[in-house]
């Protein structure tokens, strides 16, 4: 009789833990949507500028965002870059509100546009979406570049874009 209490009580414990995991699941779902578990990125934005950002370095970037901001994936998610200098300095203290805003759940998902700049000092406006995943021991941003300009002549190549002075932006979508 003993052995039954004991494994009544056992199993009372287990599906106590069960109930919390589904209502930390639950929450979870609700802070990030439906699709917390789709981390890898689908083969249609493998054509988009996407970048990975997790402790404060890039984890992660494609061909597309490396020709874009002029850098290598080798050099841009080196331990010490800092993907702060890819930021228009004047977009700067607006994308560290949104990390931060996003960081502590306030959203899980935006749209955002802001002033990029290149390896070489030109600037781009950007538009991009990203999107707060758990990663490792915290959060990570991922984000897809959906469209940029670099003034009138576009982003063919990167060495012929407008100076950062250049006053007119014309957005085309990114693709290789």
């Amino acid at each position: 009789m003993k052995d039954v209490m004991e494994e009544m009580k056992a199993l009372r414990n287990r599906i106590s833990e069960l109930e919390m995991d589904e209502k930390h699941y639950k929450k979870i779902l609700k802070i990030y949507g439906h699709e917390a578990d789709r981390t890898i990125p689908s083969k249609s934005y493998m054509q988009e500028a996407v970048f990975v950002i997790f402790d404060r370095r890039l984890e992660f970037i494609n061909d597309p965002f490396a020709e874009l901001f002029g850098v290598t994936p080798e050099e841009a998610c080196a331990p010490d870059f800092d993907p702060e200098t890819l930021i228009a300095p004047e977009s700067r203290r607006l994308i560290w509100k949104l990390y931060h805003h996003g960081c502590r759940g306030a959203f899980a998902r935006k749209q955002i546009h802001f002033m990029g700049l290149t390896k070489n000092g030109l600037k781009i406006a950007c538009e991009t979406s990203i999107l707060f995943i758990p990663y490792k021991w915290g959060l990570a941003v991922q984000g897809s570049l959906r469209s940029a300009s670099m003034g009138r002549r576009g982003l063919h190549v990167v060495s012929n874009a407008v100076p950062a002075e250049a006053s007119s932006y014309t957005p085309m979508r990114i693709t290789v």
